[in-house]
């Protein structure tokens, strides 16, 4: 029982505007559940994701905390639909007395080297094995970013904090 004293179990959120990929890691080395939730259809499409998906998950894994990314600076317009997602998040968090920490995404190697999405997935992937066989195939500049991506994007956030 002493070893399990100091692990601690983390969700860490992508959010993106109809959907959000998620990683639940227990201590450094422990992948639990990851994916992603999206939500299609007409009508307050934030209130749905809180409400239904990210409830569900908070009750099935109860986090000790919750993580989400900021985003860059140049990112920073004003945005109403992600200042009330994260809003509705918070309170949803909130509700099950589980704290929030808002994170600064800076993906860098070890030797201060900017890392490509797809690089950085790739050390996800070696950290965690499981998760090699949906990473998605290396993107062309043409085409769109794969939906699973989120995935590692969620699980990088933790690791950048490390």
């Amino acid at each position: 029982m002493e070893r399990h004293k100091d692990l601690a179990r983390v969700l860490a959120l992508d959010l993106h505007p109809r959907s959000f990929g998620y990683v639940v890691v227990e201590g450094p080395t422990r992948l639990l559940d990851w994916g992603v939730c999206s939500h299609r259809q007409k009508g307050v499409v934030s209130d749905a994701l809180v409400r239904k998906t990210l409830r569900l998950l908070i009750d099935l894994w109860r986090p000790a905390a919750l993580v989400l990314k900021n985003p860059p600076r140049v990112m920073q317009k004003p945005n109403h639909r992600r200042k009330g997602i994260l809003e509705r998040i918070e309170t949803e968090a909130r509700k099950h007395r589980i704290p929030v920490r808002i994170l600064e995404d800076n993906p860098v190697g070890s030797r201060g080297e900017r890392l490509t999405k797809y690089e950085i997935a790739r050390r996800v992937a070696e950290r965690f094995p499981v998760l090699r066989r949906a990473l998605p195939p290396k993107r062309q500049i043409w085409e769109s970013e794969h939906y699973r991506m989120s995935i590692f994007d969620a699980a990088a956030l933790l690791f950048s904090q490390r």
